[in-house]
């Protein structure tokens, strides 16, 4: 018997080939190939999809579901293997998931990406050390993450960034209490536990007391730091350990001062040219910021306002607005050094909320409110709540923003924004504008009322509290400075 009937396979074959005939006819070549090209734009470009994925992995990962998460960074490092971030954090995941080796050959291939005239050289491999050495800690080779962890801190001190100071430093005094080689015990009325000598709680003490320095708001070290002061019976002789003090600074919004925040943490003052681009779209008068009472409309303004008597006069500003339809003037449009700071802050008190977000149009017009001097530098300070809107020719932001980088024009971020899966769109766009430009972005994380560097929501992950613990008797009454760490088997 055949194995299959020829005639059989003939007429199915005339049969799609008389469909596609038809179908060319019905809509004609040109609808079809219209058809065809929808199709493609319905589809991200790799680069964004990629952008998407880190995004997803990100939140994924701040949940604890690092299978999940790795899942997604895997697949933006395949899509984008030369990205520095993208490795960064499918190594600190594999790392995570307790495979030190292939986080290690990862995060190797992240420095190596890091170029050697890069601005940010130094925090990138201070970063990519220390998750190095978090990831031997994860598989509990402490004794490969001590040095690690001890160069992260060397080179995060010659960095401006106390608050990932104060992590790494909390990340080194665990490393210190729990690298107890093998000497686990258990006992018939004691579950598994190491032993830990009296001088090593002594060197963590030091570790979290450094930690908590660095950053007094650091509630993970401070905890540490207490609690080993009890076990310790020290004396904590910190004023940044008071917890009513800490509470109080939790919990007092600090919305008053964000301005001075965002022109370090963006550096602002590191420009010769700087536009304002604002998100005046409806959406913006649409969300509160709680802390300060008021839509995001009115905080964005009023934040204009306290940065713009901030910026160096040497710096020629400019402004742009994102509002309207695609296709509609925007309501403002100032080229750099085209108007005086007196009539820019006379245009931001009276600028009123309109339309929707034409980002992508705008940013297509952005680069001529710059001078055409290459040797200047040049930012635009985007500051909005939402996702591009109107699409220009098929053309993708994410492909814009290497354009921009090309007239030597950085995009730093500041968005309204809360870092969920509802607003992964705005946030795949605002990376890729930020990595390709070489800028930051940083969101307001409207329940704390404080302005968090995106970049560094990984390291933010890595801060954990130390095991219980209690005095040791297994070796008998005469050894009175070894403790009982408990373990997780």
């Amino acid at each position: 018997m055949a194995l299959f009937n020829t005639d059989l396979l003939m007429k199915r074959t005339t049969r799609f080939y008389s469909l596609i005939l038809l179908l060319l006819v019905g809509f004609g070549v040109m609808d079809w190939m219209q058809l065809v090209q929808n199709s493609a734009e319905a589809s991200p470009p790799p680069d964004k999809q990629a952008y998407r994925l880190h995004y997803q992995g990100s939140l994924q990962y701040a949940e604890g579901k690092y299978r999940q998460a790795s899942g997604n960074f895997e697949r933006a490092f395949h899509l984008f293997p030369e990205n520095f971030s993208f490795a960064l954090a499918h190594g600190l995941c594999l790392g995570r998931l307790g495979n030190a080796s292939e986080a290690k050959k990862v995060l190797e291939k992240a420095r190596q990406l890091v170029a050697p005239n890069d601005q940010e050289r130094q925090q990138k491999l201070a970063m990519a050390t220390f998750f190095l050495g978090m990831s031997f800690s994860y598989a509990d080779r402490y004794s490969e993450a001590l040095p690690l962890l001890r160069d992260a801190v060397a080179m995060q001190q010659k960095i401006a960034q106390k608050s990932l100071l104060s992590v790494y430093y909390n990340a080194l005094g665990k490393a210190i209490l729990l690298n107890q080689g093998r000497n686990a015990h258990r006992r018939n009325y004691q579950p598994l536990h190491y032993h830990v000598h009296r001088r090593d709680m002594e060197k963590a003490f030091v570790a979290f007391e450094a930690a908590v320095k660095a950053d007094p708001e650091n509630t993970v070290a401070l905890h540490n730091y207490l609690q080993l002061a009890d076990t310790l019976k020290v004396s904590s002789i910190l004023p940044e350990a008071d917890t009513n003090q800490v509470q109080r600074r939790e919990y007092k919004p600090t919305f008053i001062n964000m301005h001075k925040t965002i022109i370090s943490d963006l550096k602002l003052n590191n420009y010769d040219e700087m536009v304002f681009l604002l998100d005046i779209s409806g959406s913006m008068v649409m969300e509160k910021v709680v802390c300060y009472g008021s839509d995001r409309f009115t905080a964005m303004k009023d934040l204009c306002l306290k940065i713009l008597p901030e910026i160096d006069t040497s710096i020629a500003l400019g402004i742009g607005t994102i509002g309207g339809v695609c296709d509609s003037p925007p309501d403002l449009w100032f080229a750099s050094g085209g108007i005086n700071r007196v009539d820019l802050r006379s245009k931001l008190r009276f600028l009123i909320p309109d339309g929707t977000t034409p980002l992508l149009t705008m940013l297509l017009r952005c680069p001529e409110l710059f001078s055409a001097d290459p040797t200047r530098s040049k930012s635009i300070f985007l500051i909005s709540d939402g996702a591009n809107t109107c699409r220009e020719g098929g053309m993708d932001i994410c492909e814009w923003a290497t354009e921009l980088a090309a007239k030597g024009i950085a995009v730093n971020v500041l968005t309204f924004l809360s870092t969920t899966s509802d607003n992964t769109d705005a946030f795949a766009e605002y990376l890729c504008l930020a990595e390709n430009t070489k800028a930051n972005i940083i969101y307001l994380d409207n329940y704390r009322c404080r302005l968090e560097p995106f970049a560094f929501d990984m390291v933010k992950t890595c801060q954990s509290k130390i095991p219980a613990m209690e005095r040791s008797r297994c070796l008998g009454p005469s050894v009175k400075e070894l403790w009982n760490v408990w373990v997780a088997e």
